[in-house]
């Protein structure tokens, strides 16, 4: 009774909608309405939907409707936990409310929870949580910005002057950078774990940045933000890495009043303020889908993907909620995936066939003098060598990643990469993010429960680990051969997984998996370690590390190839995202000693609020800040740097700028002119050319470096022992 008359009742506006994602690919709508106007005492409402695929439609009557105090006033903006049991409202009242959805698809309740730190914080105008669920931010319309655990709630960042007044806001896929944009045009990237300012997004003159969204598919580092040129709307594309502008696109007719990105990352959406949307494709950025004054000339308030259909939630304060279904190529489905491979492999068993009746030499192949398989590592045992293979380097086929270290007849050098993970001197090389896509070790009947937690899996490790991954499980351990005698794939989920590389010659097993991912499937590492010490013919080491980068570090390093050709070989077979910029700053760092000098830069002040220099040694997307001595009147830094010049810029309230009386370039090819520290310890040493050459785009090692970098590796391993 009550429920009808509250919805008899519930005639205010629309304020928001966003979807909730639910287990076993159901999805939810919770929408948000204001109380009635003039006098009504109808109450702001917060109502939770069922939503049918195949109609397409939400329905009728809601599954759950909470109503708000009139001490909280009315919604004006959602964020849902990616988890979908919590959702946080922000009011016009000021602060936020939590709210706990209980029950399942017959009965739904919403439970309202205390949330501290957000109960006074002002009118919040955006919110949102991390891809990964640890963390929730909210941009204030008073321009603060705050960043909490969750579920903890304890408070990361609380910068009261982050903006004029916070506009929008979006974490990265990998939860790593939060970006948020201001009602004055400027954008600002944030370091989520520790609230660190990394960078403020270049523009131009007469141009406002409004809105933003990391991508999502992991393989295309980009930040898409929607702005407006004078009076030409544009989505203009940063790489993530250096915080650069890469180009801009215009994907709508008027400025945006909202922007998403689908969960898979392959479409991008703009709602306008006249009521269209537009879709387009992120691989090409050409419209797909274009829906002329959906909501009749109304801005759209509210624009979200559906999690696994290709509809779109979109909401207005006159026309209400609208689920459009999208115009965008169809999908291909798993059995369609299937009945195509059957009939290749079918074509393929006719044409052998055929060859065989029709040849009458097929028995009668010359078969050689006798072939071993050569022996083969998880991550290298390199029983042949680049030489061999592609004519590439000198280096022994006995130095690689470990070979079998209880054979007598092996190199003597251990498992080089896992080792020491808390020297500083190796830490560059164990940041990477991985994504696995190969062909499967299928071990027969597949249970329904064990496809969904795959796909749980796959969705919740797209989230996190900032790549698109599509691992099933329940089809066994998957590998690619990178070369003959190195294999890359997933981790071992059986004792008898051991067998099955031994037979084909696996000599070491290198796992870095982590303890959470394994417990997940229920894989016990343990048990698959005891038994491959049985045997003298195999090794299994791990290594928990979040980022993989050991791989392209081997193929560099050891094994001889230029860095931008391992990569290719790696992008080839196994779709990843690795930091490149890290493995070259280790190569040098080992190569040149890790020497390094203090160097003191200082900047009179001028009755400035902050000023922070970004270059140097740590990249133009990072930031660090001087201190100011108010007895001298000057802010300082003191920063180590290893040999070399080194090109910085000083940001002053938020302005990038020169300081002209410090060592300064002439403008560069974009324009810009540079502050630089040149750092020399000996005028004959090399190590400034060696780093000159090794930061370039493709860096090649010499044979000597090579060297030299395995005696280091063979030295850290045997200080480790």
């Amino acid at each position: 009774m009550e429920i009808e008359e509250a919805r008899r009742g519930e005639s205010g506006h629309v304020v928001c909608g966003s979807w909730i994602r639910r287990p076993k690919k159901v999805n939810w709508a919770i929408i948000a309405r204001a109380s009635k106007r003039r006098g009504s005492s109808s109450p702001p409402l917060l109502n939770i939907f069922s939503f049918d695929p195949i109609t397409t439609s939400l329905s009728s009557s809601p599954l759950a409707i909470h109503e708000l105090k009139e001490s909280d006033g009315d919604p004006v903006a959602i964020s849902v936990h990616p988890g979908g049991d919590y959702f946080v409202c922000s009011t016009s009242k000021g602060g936020c409310k939590l709210f706990e959805i209980v029950g399942g698809a017959m009965c739904v309740t919403v439970l309202a929870k205390e949330l501290p730190p957000l109960q006074n914080a002002g009118l919040q105008k955006c919110m949102a949580f991390s891809f990964d669920g640890s963390k929730l931010a909210t941009g204030g319309v008073d321009g603060c910005l705050r960043i909490m655990e969750w579920p903890n709630l304890t408070v990361i960042l609380d910068e009261p002057k982050a903006h004029k007044s916070i506009r929008d806001m979006d974490f990265s896929l990998d939860s790593e950078f939060l970006a948020t944009t201001s009602t004055d045009g400027s954008a600002r990237i944030w370091k989520a774990e520790d609230g660190f300012p990394l960078s403020t997004l270049e523009r131009s003159g007469d141009e406002n940045i409004e809105l933003c969204r990391f991508s999502k598919d992991g393989t295309k580092p980009f930040l898409f933000c929607a702005a407006q040129r004078g009076d030409v709307p544009v989505v203009n594309v940063y790489d993530i890495s250096t915080w650069k502008k890469l180009g801009f696109k215009k994907l709508s007719r008027k400025s945006a009043s909202t922007m998403a990105v689908s969960l898979d990352g392959k479409y991008i959406a703009l709602g306008g303020k006249d009521g269209d949307i537009s879709v387009a494709e992120v691989k090409t950025m050409e419209i797909y889908h274009y829906s002329k004054r959906l909501h009749l000339g109304q801005t759209i308030a509210s624009l979200e993907f559906c999690p696994s259909e290709r509809v779109m939630l979109t909401t207005s304060s006159e026309w209400g909620e609208m689920v459009t279904k999208l115009t965008v190529p169809k999908e291909w489905k798993e059995w369609q995936i299937y009945a195509l491979l059957f009939c290749l492999f079918m074509a393929s068993v006719v044409l052998a066939y055929v060859f065989f009746e029709n040849s009458d030499s097929f028995w009668k192949l010359p078969m050689g003098k006798d072939q071993r398989r050569p022996k083969i590592s998880l991550f290298g045992d390199s029983s042949t060598t680049p030489a061999e293979d592609h004519n590439k380097s000198l280096v022994s086929p006995l130095l690689g990643f470990g070979g079998n270290q209880r054979d007598p007849c092996s190199s003597s050098l251990k498992m080089l990469l896992p080792i020491r993970a808390n020297d500083p001197k190796l830490r560059l090389v164990l940041q990477a993010v991985s994504d696995s896509k190969s062909s499967t070790d299928m071990n027969g009947g597949v249970s329904k429960e064990e496809e969904e937690k795959s796909d749980e899996y796959s969705q919740d490790m797209t989230q996190a680990m900032g790549a698109v991954l599509t691992y099933r499980h329940e089809f066994g351990m998957n590998y690619n051969f990178l070369r003959p005698d190195l294999i890359v794939g997933s981790c071992l989920q059986t004792p008898e997984d051991v067998d099955k590389l031994r037979k084909i010659g696996v000599k070491t097993i290198f796992c870095l998996q982590q303890d959470p991912d394994l417990e997940y499937f229920g894989v016990d590492i343990r048990s698959i370690q005891a038994y491959a010490k049985t045997f003298t013919d195999i090794e299994h080491i791990r290594c928990e590390i979040r980022y993989n980068k050991p791989l392209l570090a081997y193929m560099f390093w050891v094994q001889g190839y230029k860095l931008m050709e391992a990569h290719k070989i790696l992008m080839s077979k196994r779709t990843c995202f690795p930091k490149l910029d890290a493995i070259r700053n280790a190569t040098i760092d080992i190569l040149t000693g890790l020497k390094k000098k203090t160097v003191t830069l200082t900047l009179r002040d001028k009755g400035f609020s902050t000023v922070e220099i970004s270059g140097l040694d740590i990249g133009w997307g990072q930031r660090i800040p001087l201190t100011l001595d108010k007895g001298t009147g000057f802010w300082s830094l003191k920063r180590e740097l290893p040999e070399g010049q080194f090109e910085y810029k000083y940001i002053i309230d938020g302005e990038w700028t020169y300081n002209e009386q410090e060592p300064f370039t002439g403008p560069n090819k974009d324009g810009h002119t540079n502050n630089y520290a040149k750092v020399v310890y000996d005028p004959t040493s090399v190590d400034g050319a060696t780093r000159e050459r090794l930061t370039s785009e493709d860096p090649e090692l010499l044979e000597e470096e090579r060297l030299k970098l395995i005696q280091f590796l063979e030295t850290s391993s045997e200080a480790e022992v």
